[in-house]
């Protein structure tokens, strides 16, 4: 009977057709039709409803994990983890997984580099331009990869990956990871990182210790005319720091995936400044990445829910 199935959440607006179609063999699925993620007041009236959710990244704070009734699971749809309050769901009772499976790390490399790439050789300013009618070449020179120092900040699976890309190029790498000794790429303490880089790109995770981690201290130490790659979390470097060195001229450009506010808005301080590139957080969206994370997603859900097994990739200790 209907009524006596599981009810699963998708809080994405879409989801892999072939697992989603798996998914709805043995659960009843609702799938958020919005384009936008939820917000706690929404969660906190519907969560009661659900034995299993996989999830973007709503706020799945306390208040709401609070009245989640029957949930057993929670199915990150992605890495990071930091808008789930992981203590309190997994102490009472909650499985908190996610997907670092390779597929995603190798989709978040590449689409670092693809940014790297285009603020170095000036491709949307050069676009903007031509789209507008000008044909100013000499206005958008650019630099070779081959001639700059990168200094890669959380030498895990995405920022070792993107490091390998780069040094491809040519490259001199440098990082800086409190966990990680590496025999292949030099590593530096932070401020030297900051100094020595021609361009810095950000790879660590959102927690207590790398909040606001980037400050004026450190952004003040680069080179001038340097450029900051951040598709990892927009909290790690503290906003108004940023905005700081953006307008300083100590950022040439800045070039992101990820916001402090998502989505931003037209208004948003950092998006209307002409030295910042930005994408709507779609560094893991390929076809090969979605199909890994949504295999992984529906595996965890059926063996939590349907054979009352341990999930892959739990989080909860």
């Amino acid at each position: 009977m209907e009524d006596h199935k599981a009810r699963i959440l998708i809080t994405a607006p879409w989801f892999t057709s072939l697992y989603l179609n798996k998914l709805k063999e043995h659960f009843i699925v609702d799938v958020n039709r919005m384009e936008r993620w939820y917000t706690e007041d929404e969660l906190s009236a519907m969560i009661s409803n659900y034995d299993g959710i996989i999830a973007g990244l709503d706020p799945f704070t306390k208040d709401v994990l609070s009245k989640a009734k029957n949930l057993k699971i929670i199915a990150r749809r992605g890495i990071g983890y930091d808008n789930i309050d992981l203590d309190y769901a997994c102490s009472h009772g909650i499985y908190v997984t996610n997907t670092p499976v390779p597929e995603e790390f190798d989709a978040v490399a590449e689409f670092t580099v693809a940014l790297i790439l285009s603020v170095i050789k000036n491709l949307y300013d050069a676009h903007d331009s031509l789209s507008k009618g000008s044909w100013e070449r000499k206005s958008f020179i650019g630099r070779n990869l081959k001639d700059m120092t990168i200094g890669i900040i959380g030498l895990g699976n995405i920022g070792r990956r993107v490091a390998l890309l780069l040094s491809s190029f040519g490259s001199k790498i440098i990082y800086y990871d409190s966990f990680v000794n590496d025999t292949v790429f030099q590593k530096v303490d932070l401020y030297e990182l900051f100094k020595l880089s021609d361009i810095i790109s950000v790879h660590l995770p959102l927690n207590k210790e790398t909040m606001g981690l980037i400050d004026k201290k450190l952004l003040s130490s680069m080179k001038r005319g340097s450029y900051i790659i951040n598709t990892s979390r927009a909290e790690i470097i503290n906003k108004d720091d940023l905005i700081w060195a953006l307008d300083s001229g100590i950022i040439r450009y800045l070039a992101l995936d990820v916001f402090y506010k998502e989505p931003p808005g037209l208004n948003d301080d950092i998006l209307r400044r002409k030295n910042v590139f930005a994408t709507p957080h779609i560094a893991a969206y390929t076809t090969d990445a979605f199909n890994a994370i949504d295999r992984t997603c529906v595996n965890n859900i059926i063996k939590v829910l349907l054979y009352n097994e341990k999930p892959d990739y739990l989080l909860c200790k």
